[in-house]
């Protein structure tokens, strides 16, 4: 482990993300291709280093939020298509082109100013109008559809590429607005076959949609958070595999009489004489503080307590009478072969979703592909 700079890492298995990718190969068949979403450096996982990896297992598009996270991916070697799902600001659409970054427009003066950056520099920019058919965030409401449609086909330059929404609540048993939204989808789709637009690709389904809305399953999926090994809820309709364990090595410990306050505002007081072990991670690497007396960590087998409040920088547990000695490794998501601790398991004692969990893990962890 010497070669590491902090004794905090997160492993992330190859072999685990080439075998989340040929599930959904597989589950979507040689019609609908595989668009991986890569954002947030791919979920916290690392979104180039596993990006080759995907590719080689049947990923056929990437999807990012930032054009800067679509350039790491062309700097690093990756060629396939990849979309910009996030807002594009007008001084970023010139390294869209450049780059051949396919970008989501919705929004007049983007399109115009998207093709003026196309025609500067002599190549088509590859569009992907969003409609918003429920979600409320990104994208033109079905009704305002059509104006943009016309303008993008009438802007020289431009090369509209596809045409998608987001659902909003494909990970809820109960899909009824879910259809509802597909409903709205389906009238724009209806639209522009009535205006003869070619649209060589449609998307709508998420990795909730991908596995629980089959109708969703269009020209491409776009799929981000299952490539991880991880699900959108508690069903699990196929054989993924988590790819990142998280880990650790104790700092200190200490033995302590009953009655010690711990951490920051004194928010534990041991019942009795016990150990406390100090690890060197904490909330600037993604161990959220709301893990404060709630968390639990894997070391010698047991499932301890994390005790006191969280800090920056350490996170305290209380190991009882266990031998545990400086040096000795911490499992903080992961499985030692008896028990484990998921991404969902945070996720619960944080208050939040697992989405969440991965992707705050700070560039402060060093990854360690296997």
């Amino acid at each position: 482990m010497s070669r590491l700079t902090r004794q905090v890492w997160a492993e992330v298995s190859l072999d685990h993300i080439a075998h989340n990718v040929q599930q959904f190969c597989t589950l979507l068949g040689p019609r609908c291709q595989l668009m991986a979403v890569a954002k947030a450096n791919g979920y916290g996982h690392g979104a180039l280093e596993t990006a080759y990896t995907m590719i080689a297992n049947g990923t056929n598009w990437f999807a990012v939020a930032l054009p800067e996270e679509g350039v790491r991916l062309r700097r690093g070697g990756i060629t396939a298509p990849i979309l910009v799902l996030g807002a594009v600001s007008a001084d970023e659409l010139e390294v869209c082109v450049t780059q051949d970054l396919s970008v989501t427009v919705f929004e007049p003066h983007i399109a115009r100013r998207l093709s003026q950056a196309a025609v500067k520099w002599q190549k088509p920019a590859k569009v992907h109008i969003k409609v918003d058919t429920g979600m409320g965030r990104l994208g033109l409401l079905p009704e305002d559809f059509g104006e943009l449609v016309e303008l993008v086909q009438s802007l020289p330059g431009l090369d509209i590429q596809g045409v998608f929404t987001h659902f909003a609540r494909a990970d809820a048993p109960d899909l009824e607005y879910t259809q509802w939204q597909w409903s709205r989808f389906q009238k724009v789709r209806q639209e522009l076959a009535k205006r003869e637009v070619p649209v060589p690709y449609f998307h709508a389904a998420n990795t909730a949609a991908t596995l629980f809305f089959p109708p969703a399953r269009l020209d491409l999926v776009r799929v981000g958070l299952g490539l991880y090994g991880l699900f959108p809820d508690k069903r699990r309709p196929l054989d993924l595999r988590p790819a990142l364990t998280l880990k650790t090595r104790v700092a200190f410990v200490k033995r302590v009489p009953g009655g010690s306050a711990i951490s920051y505002d004194s928010t534990y007081v041991t019942w009795k004489e016990t150990s406390i072990v100090v690890l060197p991670i904490g909330y600037a690497d993604g161990l959220a503080r709301s893990m404060s007396n709630q968390g639990k960590v894997l070391i010698h087998g047991t499932l301890c307590p994390i005790v006191g409040r969280v800090t920056m920088d350490h996170t305290l547990v209380d190991v009882g009478n266990l031998p545990v000695k400086i040096g000795d490794e911490v499992i903080l998501i992961g499985s030692d072969g008896q028990n484990e601790i998921t991404a969902d398991d945070w996720a619960h004692w944080m208050g939040t979703i697992n989405y969440e969990v991965t992707s705050q893990l700070s560039a402060r962890i060093e990854r360690v592909y296997t």
